[in-house]
């Protein structure tokens, strides 16, 4: 990716406040993300089967939050009054985890913290409107992905402090955490509320010139026709959450240390700076699909090390090519989604985050014939990765509709 998509990106109205927003969420997340876990099995003393009830009912409740704020937001309820609320019930859900003694405790504490999933869609979903929607589809790719980009420099931020948090008592983390997330959320639903008002200006008949280069509206596909890539990202996103859930429990299991998983996640998330950029290029000269089944078949391999190495170096190593895999998954599928849906811009940020945690129950739910820790926990997210690939290369169908629904809507 040049850096006249970066340059294109600083100049363009919010970018840099959305590139910033989007970063500091990259930021929290990295920072739960691996030390949730610690928190659930050393603090509270969940077994194997409270955790996996634990991230199923946080993953369900993020999937209804993230779908319905997404339909609610367009039109019917104002993103940023989405993010407040989910803003104040997840800082509840930071707290009740710090306080949590048993199962049940830490259960309804995972359903207040999914609230925070509403942020995240929210602010691409204003990025494609209100930062790239004058782009050309090439240019809003790249563009889209820089952004993501963003996230991954946030995530690579976040895991060297959580690798520093993961030697402190974790409750008291947790209730220190709650204030900064919620800075986070109304900071992002400030920014929304902004760049609302300017999209309704920029709308309105009289504004002066328009950008000749402008992208013409994309029309939504029917929804039947998205089965097939929904499906595909769908076992994409449970191979990319067993290592979500598991890597940092294995490698404790393996290792008998807290900190290496944050340092693996940190690596991936480093590489992810070029491999995001990387995955756009490839997306923009072969094509979004082609993309993403690329980066599943070099996650199948990353699985592969997984299961079977207990070599840290090369477990280590491993995590920086991992980078292509979520570049191609978490950057390149996302714009790719949104583009499928056309112009109902919120609707399709959340259906790829709703896809992201449903993706999840795959990848808790798949490890469960395992017994407690074991790497070959790590053998099915191989088969998810090899069968999702396929199934997007062999069965999506979504360029072929789009070409004959073209013709129609010019005449």
């Amino acid at each position: 990716m040049n850096s006249f998509i970066w340059s294109r990106l600083i100049r363009a109205p919010y970018g840099v406040a959305v590139g910033f927003s989007i970063l500091l969420q990259g930021l929290m997340l990295s920072i739960i993300g691996p030390l949730l876990s610690v928190l659930l099995v050393e603090q509270i003393g969940l077994d194997k089967n409270d955790v996996i009830v634990f991230f199923l009912l946080n993953t369900l409740m993020s999937a209804a939050v993230t779908f319905g704020t997404g339909w609610l937001s367009d039109g019917i309820i104002a993103p940023y009054k989405l993010v407040v609320f989910g803003g104040v019930v997840g800082m509840l859900g930071f707290i009740g985890l710090a306080q949590a003694t048993l199962p049940a405790h830490a259960w309804l504490a995972g359903l207040a913290l999914a609230q925070f999933g509403v942020i995240f869609p929210q602010l691409f979903a204003i990025a494609k409107a209100g930062v790239v929607a004058q782009w050309e589809h090439e240019a809003q790719v790249t563009g889209l992905t820089a952004l993501r980009t963003m996230f991954s420099l946030g995530f690579v931020i976040g895991t060297v402090i959580a690798s520093g948090l993961a030697r402190m008592d974790m409750r008291t983390v947790f209730m220190a955490l709650a204030i900064p997330n919620l800075i986070v959320a109304l900071g992002a639903a400030y920014l929304l509320y902004r760049m609302e008002g300017h999209i309704q200006r920029q709308a309105q008949p009289d504004t002066g010139h328009q950008n000749v280069t402008s992208a013409p509206v994309q029309q939504g596909l029917p929804l039947w026709v998205l089965a097939v890539p929904i499906l595909a990202m769908l076992l994409m996103r449970g191979a990319d959450s067993t290592r979500t859930t598991y890597l940092p429990l294995v490698m404790l299991q393996l290792f008998k240390d807290a900190s290496i998983a944050p340092i693996m996640f940190g690596l991936a998330a480093a590489a992810e700076l070029v491999a995001m950029s990387l995955m756009g290029y490839v997306a923009g000269k072969l094509g979004e699909k082609q993309a993403i089944a690329i980066g599943a078949f070099v996650g199948a391999a990353y699985y592969v090390v997984m299961s079977y190495s207990q070599s840290l170096p090369l477990l280590y190593a491993s995590n920086i090519i991992y980078a292509l895999f979520s570049g191609a998954t978490a950057g390149v599928a996302m714009v790719y989604l949104q583009h499928l849906m056309g112009h109902r811009r919120g609707l399709g940020g959340s259906l790829y985050m709703t896809i992201f945690n449903i993706g999840n129950l795959i990848g808790i739910l798949a490890p469960l014939l395992v017994q407690n820790y074991d790497q070959t926990i790590f053998v099915a997210p191989v088969l998810l990765c090899l069968g999702g690939a396929v199934l997007l290369l062999v069965g999506d169908r979504t360029a072929a509709v789009r070409a004959k629904l073209q013709p129609a809507n010019k005449q």
